[in-house]
């Protein structure tokens, strides 16, 4: 048997040469270097700070890619196949290890240099050459980091650190990513996928890595390895107990959200209000008006009586009695990031529109869309780039410049306040400032001030120390998300964030004016625009057209209101129903320059107003505004 493989051994070696002297010969037509890449050619020694023993592991043979002398280089072609003649003495020893792959396998663990993602091998190339014959995706091999210095000036350095940042904890190793944020995506990631808690041992995470690296065709795929593996996590979580098979097949599926984030950022297209569907004859592959649609709504985690889900439910309620036969709606409630997907895949598929309500929920929803391509999925979120899940979303600075004038009209001391969770003001920054210029623009001297300290999401209870710092400033108007059971008087119903009068004591007395969705005209208008076809244009994407990203309506469209109080005098109280009107036809922007950020930079031109997208994306306070930390 020994003679045999023996034998085989000699044959193989004679064709792994064949192929080497072919890829040298072609390199070395084209003037390139047709021999294997050494690390001392590179000067990884040279340009070394530190070295660092790594634990043995399997590590990816696409990776080992040279060697380490530039001696030891001139054995191999750039393929790793050998380029000295049968009768030498290199080739008896990869013959005789050849025989020992096939008959019992190559056990002993190779070393390695690593140096910049890539090994470069300091014993065992011969050991190497012969698994790349063969097509091992992996070799066991024992690892010394070679850490170059930092160069501020150099990208690929610059991420090299922070690969090396995100190493000290971090589950996949030798992962590249093409930016130093999108580590810190990774890491966020994982924090979530494994629920706060530290990775059982057993667990063979850079197993699961190779795993998806053998079942990546870099050259059929748009995005470099480590970004597609990012974006699997973010789709279908770890790969446990998930066979090469069903990787690749998910994939396939990635392939044209990957195809997406390939492209270069660019400011989405949005509508903003109903719209006619379009000409057929201008997109003729839209379907047009369809007869009748199955609705499905998605609620988050909760009671479906509480604040957010109840309001959603109610809307889905008078959204069927409006278009009654036209439509068979339900819903699914109950839903975490963990279990969401299983939870639409049995009750969602087969659904023409999938609606859901979290924007928590948007990535395993973003599974589901891939998977059920003719269910038209929408997510409450704010604008984002994703292939086949479009976005819903509110102009709600509309109505909160209105409250901001309110506020200035009911003041009597001339101060202001805005209560939020400091974590959340980001994703509220349009609302904060639109809020202060409807202050500013009745009462030009009025200070406001943004009130963030003790106050937590989610936490109502929180609040009361936020009206009580406002009370201390000497306001005696606040607005308030957090305000659901904290006035003395019962507010207007569906309504649960207000600007209200606040007393000495920071009581809230009673509500002046708020901000509310009419989720009930909003979910009709949506199903409304997919019944007449107009929402096929959401799809466009599939067809490699320019994506309008989701929907941004406001008070034109009636799914945003602004309730006001009977204490204003007639004067403010009309004023305000001319804002109204204005700003729903827009005729008027409450981002009208000149407007100047914290630091003095003039962020609104003169006679400018802000597009959509620069307010959606707003992270600059206006001057005026206080912040109390």
């Amino acid at each position: 048997m020994q003679a045999s493989h023996n034998q085989q051994a000699r044959e193989i070696y004679d064709h792994a040469h064949r192929l080497g002297q072919r890829d040298y010969a072609a390199k070395a037509a084209r003037g390139e270097r047709g021999y294997l890449t050494a690390l001392d050619d590179l000067g990884g020694q040279s340009h070394a700070v530190a070295y660092m023993k790594q634990p043995p592991r399997e590590i990816s043979l696409k990776r080992v890619v040279g060697t380490y002398t530039a001696a030891r280089a001139r054995s191999f072609a750039d393929n790793f196949m050998p380029l000295h003649p049968s009768n030498s003495e290199f080739a008896s020893k990869w013959i005789n290890l050849c025989a020992i792959h096939m008959s019992e396998g190559l056990r002993d663990p190779v070393q390695v240099y690593e140096y910049m993602w890539r090994y470069y091998v300091v014993e065992g190339n011969k050991r190497v050459s012969i698994l790349k014959y063969f097509d091992a995706p992996t070799v066991r091999a024992e690892i010394t980091r070679v850490v170059p210095q930092l160069d501020e000036d150099d990208p690929e350095t610059a991420i090299y650190y922070a690969y090396l940042q995100y190493g000290n904890q971090g589950l996949f190793k030798n992962i590249q990513l093409s930016s130093a944020q999108k580590y810190e995506q990774l890491r966020q990631i994982e924090e979530e996928l494994l629920a706060g808690g530290r990775p059982d041992n057993q667990v063979n995470y850079n197993g699961m890595f190779l795993q998806f690296e053998g079942a990546y065709d870099a050259s059929a795929c748009p995005l470099p390895l480590g970004d597609a593996f990012l974006e699997y996590l973010r789709v279908y979580g770890l790969p446990v107990d998930v066979t090469m098979s069903q990787v690749a097949e998910r994939i396939a599926a990635l392939k044209p959200q990957m195809a997406l984030l390939s492209q270069p950022a660019a400011e989405p297209d949005l509508l903003l209000g109903p719209v006619e569907a379009p000409s057929p004859g201008f997109f003729s592959w839209l379907k047009g008006q369809r007869k009748s649609a199955r609705v499905v709504f998605a609620y988050p985690e909760g009671r479906r009586e509480d604040s957010w889900t109840g309001a959603h439910e109610h809307g889905r309620q008078v959204m069927q009695s409006t278009l009654g036969e036209q439509v068979t709606s339900s819903f699914i409630d109950g839903l975490t990031p963990e279990n969401v997907y299983e939870k639409l895949d049995e009750s969602a598929a087969g659904a023409d529109l999938l609606l859901i309500t979290a924007s928590s929920l948007t990535l395993p929803a973003l599974r589901f869309a891939l998977e059920h391509p003719s269910c038209l999925t929408l997510v409450y979120s704010r604008v984002r780039q994703d292939h086949r899940v479009s976005t819903y979303y509110g102009r709600y600075y509309e109505p909160m410049f209105l409250c901001g004038a309110a506020a200035g009209m009911a003041t009597r001391t001339g101060r202001v306040a805005y209560i939020t969770p400091r974590i959340e003001y980001k994703r509220h920054t349009a609302d904060i400032n639109a809020f202060g210029l409807g202050v500013k623009s009745v009462r030009p001297e009025a200070q406001v001030y943004l009130v963030w300290r003790d106050v937590v999401p989610d936490a109502p209870e929180t609040c009361v120390l936020g009206l009580k710092t406002a009370a201390a400033l000497g306001a005696d108007v606040v607005y308030t998300p957090l305000a659901k059971g904290l006035m003395k008087a019962q507010g207007p119903e569906h309504v649960f964030s207000l600007v209200g009068r606040l007393n000495e004591r920071g009581e809230l007395d009673s509500y002046l004016a708020a901000p509310q969705w009419d989720w009930g005209r909003y979910y009709t208008e949506i199903v409304r625009s997919y019944l007449s076809g107009s929402l096929d244009i959401l799809r466009i994407i599939d067809r490699g057209e320019p994506a309008v990203a989701g929907l941004w309506w406001g008070i034109g469209a009636g799914v945003l209101r602004f309730r006001l109080n009977k204490s204003l005098d007639a004067t403010g109280s009309n004023l305000l129903h001319f804002l109204r009107g204005a700003i729903g036809n827009g005729q008027f922007n409450p981002f009208y320059g000149p407007i100047r950020d914290k630091d003095g930079m003039l962020q609104v031109r003169q006679n400018n107003s802000l597009r959509p997208y620069e307010i959606l994306e707003m992270e600059w306070l206006c001057d005026f505004i206080q912040v109390i930390d």
